[in-house]
C-alpha cells in the first residue's frame, strides 16, 4: 500500500534482498541476539524484579500453584493492590519451573518474545503492502532502538512485550480473516485476543485498532461488514470477564491522583519524549524525569515525521500515516493516564510502556522511508539506514550493560534522574544489605533532601540510625515519617519498635495497634502488640493478640516464646511449658532452653 510498492525500482538495496527472502528472520534474530544476548548472564534484583519474583519464589517454585498465580495481582498479592496480569504471572511461573529459580529463563523469555515481535512487525508491514526493503529496514530499527532496552532487559517489562506480540498477531489474523472468511482464523484471533486481554489491560483497545484498520485502509469495507462484526462483537466476552475478575482480585480502584485525567495532563510530555528517544537516544533512564531537551527533540522529530510522510503523499499513504498516528496515540494514552502513587518521587514515566505504541510510529516511518526510496538514490538511503541501525545497536548494547546487576541499574537510574527518591532509597537499601553503612546513609540522606515528603526515606534512615545505636536520630526520623504519611505501615511499625526499645509502652502500643490496622495480616505486628501488653502485666488483654498472630502465621516462634514467658510470669507454668515445647518442636532455640531450665 505504500507508494514505492507500485514503482519498479532501477536497483535493489541490501534491505530489498534480505527482506525479500526468509533470510530476514535470521538476520533479525542475529541482530537482536547481538544486542541482548548479554542479558542471559544478568541477575535479578532490580526495581520490582525483587518484589515480583525474588520475594515470591516460594509461590513460583511450587508446581501446584499453577492456577493460584492466575488469581493474584501483578505483584502476586492476594487480595491484590496493583495491576491484574495473569498471563504475565503464568509466564513468570513457567520461567521459575523451567529454571528452578535460576535467572536465565526470565531473560531468555524476554529476548525470544522480542524476536518474535520484530518478526511479526516485519510481516505486518508486508501485510500493509510496504516493500520488503522498507519493511526490513523499519523493523530492524524497532529491533535495536535503545528506547526498548527497558522492556527487554528489565524482566517486569514482560507485560508490554506480550501485549506488543499479541496486538500484532491480532491485527494480522483480523486482516486475513477479513480477506478469506476462514473460521480457523476467526477462532485464532479470539484466542490470541483473550491471551492479550489477560496480559495487560491496554488490550481493550485492540478491537478499536482492528476497526480503524478496516475503516482506513481495508480496500472493500462494504463486503466485509458482517465479518468485522464476528471479529469485534465476541471481544466483549473476554473484556467483561477480565474486568470482573480484576474487580474481585483488586477490589480497590486506583485513586484519581494515580489514574485519570489529571495524571494524563501532567504526563503529556511523554508523547514527544518517547518519539524523540526512539530516534535520538538521549536522556534514556529506567526511572526518568521529564527533560525539556528531550521534549524539544521529540517535538521536532514528530513534526518532521508527519511532514515527510504527508509531503506529496498518495491517498493510501495518508491513510497509513493517520492509522500509525492513531495507533501510537491510542496505546499511549492509558500509560500516560497512570502515574506512580509517589509521583515524581519515583519517576515521571516508564520507557517500556512505549513498546506497543511505537509500532504506530514505525508505520509512519515506513511511509517516510518509502518516499525517500522513491525520490532519492536508493543505495544512499539504504547506506544511511544501515549506519543508523548500527549506531542505535551500539547505544543499546552499552545501555543494556547497566541492567546487569541491581547496583549498576540503580547507578544508571540515579545518573539519569538524580531526583528519584525511590532510586536513591533502593540503592541505599542495597548498600546497607552489603554492609556499606556510610554509602547507605548518604543515599538515604540524599533521598530526604531531594524528596523531603518521602516518608519511606526517613523510615530507612531511621532504621539505619537505630542499628548504629543512634536512638535519638532514629526517633526523629520515625516521627517525621509518621507525620508525613500516617498510613505508611513501615513508619507506624518502626515507630512502635522504637518506643518499645525506649520502654515507652503506651506509645509503643498506640503505634503497634495502628500498624496492625494498616496491615492486619502481619503476624509479627500482632505478636509485638501482645508482648507489650503482657509486659505491662495484662495477660488477659495480651492473649487475643497472641492468638491473632498465630492465626496469620502458626509457625511464628516468637509467639510461643513470649506467650510462654507471660504464662510463666502469671504462675501458669503448665501452659508456659506447653508453648515452649511447641516452639522447641519447630526449631526455636530459646524455647528449647526455657524448656530445659524451667520445665523439669
Amino acid at each position: 500500500m505504500a507508494k514505492n510498492a507500485r514503482r519498479k525500482s532501477a536497483s535493489t538495496t541490501l534491505f530489498d534482498r534480505v527482506g525479500g527472502s526468509p533470510t530476514i528472520f535470521v538476520v533479525m534474530a542475529v541482530v537482536v541476539l547481538a544486542v541482548y544476548g548479554q542479558t542471559l548472564s544478568f541477575t535479578l534484583g532490580k526495581f520490582d524484579e525483587d518484589v515480583i519474583i525474588k520475594f515470591n519464589e516460594k509461590i513460583l517454585k511450587n508446581p501446584s500453584n499453577a492456577l493460584d498465580v492466575l488469581g493474584r495481582d501483578a505483584f502476586f498479592n492476594n487480595p491484590g493492590r496493583n495491576f491484574y496480569r495473569p498471563v504475565q504471572n503464568f509466564s513468570f511461573f513457567l520461567d521459575t519451573q523451567v529454571g528452578n529459580g535460576r535467572d536465565l529463563p526470565y531473560y531468555l523469555s524476554n529476548l525470544l518474545i522480542h524476536i518474535a515481535t520484530c518478526w511479526l512487525l516485519f510481516l505486518t508491514l508486508r501485510d500493509l503492502r510496504f516493500t520488503p526493503g522498507t519493511s526490513a529496514a523499519s523493523s530492524l530499527i524497532f529491533a535495536v532502538s535503545p528506547l526498548f532496552v527497558h522492556a527487554v532487559a528489565w524482566i517486569p517489562g514482560r507485560g508490554d512485550l506480550l501485549i506488543g506480540m499479541f496486538a500484532l498477531l491480532c491485527l494480522r489474523l483480523a486482516l486475513r480473516y477479513l480477506e478469506s472468511g476462514r473460521g480457523t482464523l476467526l477462532a485464532a484471533f479470539h484466542a490470541i485476543f483473550f491471551l492479550s486481554m489477560f496480559s495487560k489491560e491496554t488490550s481493550v483497545l485492540i478491537p478499536v485498532v482492528v476497526a480503524g484498520a478496516w475503516w482506513l485502509i481495508y480496500p472493500d469495507r462494504s463486503a466485509t461488514t458482517k465479518r468485522l462484526s464476528l471479529l469485534l462483537l465476541p471481544c466483549v466476552v473476554p473484556i467483561v470477564l477480565f474486568f470482573i475478575l480484576r474487580r474481585i482480585i483488586i477490589p480497590k480502584f486506583p485513586a484519581e491522583a494515580v489514574f485519570g485525567i489529571t495524571p494524563f495532563l501532567n504526563n503529556l510530555r511523554v508523547i514527544p519524549e518517547s518519539i524523540g528517544k526512539f530516534f535520538v537516544p538521549i536522556g534514556l533512564a529506567p526511572l526518568p524525569e521529564f527533560s525539556w531537551l528531550v521534549t524539544g527533540i521529540g517535538t521536532v522529530v514528530a513534526a518532521m515525521l508527519i511532514f515527510f510522510a504527508l509531503r506529496g503523499a498518495e491517498p493510501m499513504q495518508r491513510k497509513l500515516t493517520a492509522f500509525g498516528i492513531g495507533w501510537y496515540l491510542l496505546f499511549t494514552i492509558p500509560g500516560a493516564a497512570y502515574t506512580n502513587e509517589l509521583g515524581s518521587i519515583a519517576y515521571e514515566y516508564l520507557e517500556h510502556r512505549s513498546y506497543l505504541p511505537m509500532m504506530g510510529i514505525v508505520l509512519v516511518f515506513g511511509v517516510v522511508l518509502s518516499n525517500q526510496f522513491a525520490r532519492t538514490r536508493r543505495d544512499n538511503v539504504a547506506h544511511t539506514i544501515v549506519g543508523f541501525i548500527a549506531l542505535l545497536g551500539v547505544v543499546s548494547i552499552l545501555h543494556a550493560r547497566s541492567y546487569k546487576t541491581a547496583e549498576s541499574f540503580y547507578n544508571m537510574a540515579i545518573d539519569g534522574n538524580p531526583n528519584s527518591g525511590m532510586a536513591l532509597l533502593n540503592r541505599g537499601y542495597l548498600k546497607a544489605s552489603k554492609g556499606d553503612v556510610s554509602g547507605a546513609m548518604e543515599d538515604y540522606t540524599r533521598a530526604t533532601v531531594a524528596c523531603p515528603t518521602y516518608a519511606e526515606a526517613f523510615v530507612n534512615r531511621g532504621v539505619l540510625y537505630q542499628d548504629m545505636g543512634r536512638m535519638t536520630d532514629a526517633g526523629r526520623d520515625f516521627r517525621q515519617a509518621v507525620a508525613l504519611n500516617p498510613k505508611l505501615f513501615a513508619a507506624q511499625y518502626n515507630m512502635a519498635n522504637w518506643y518499645g526499645r525506649t520502654d515507652d509502652i503506651p506509645n509503643a502500643l498506640k503505634h503497634y495497634d495502628e500498624s496492625t490496622r494498616l496491615r492486619p495480616t502481619f503476624a509479627e505486628g500482632w505478636a509485638m502488640s501482645a508482648s507489650m501488653r503482657a509486659k505491662m502485666g495484662d495477660l488477659q488483654a495480651a492473649l487475643p493478640y497472641f492468638d491473632s498472630a498465630l492465626a496469620h502465621d502458626p509457625s511464628l516462634h516468637v509467639v510461643f516464646t513470649n506467650r510462654g514467658k507471660a504464662y510463666y510470669n502469671a504462675g501458669r507454668r503448665a501452659e508456659a511449658c506447653q508453648d515452649w515445647q511447641h516452639g522447641a518442636a519447630i526449631g526455636d532455640a530459646e524455647c528449647a532452653e526455657l524448656m530445659r531450665t524451667l520445665c523439669r
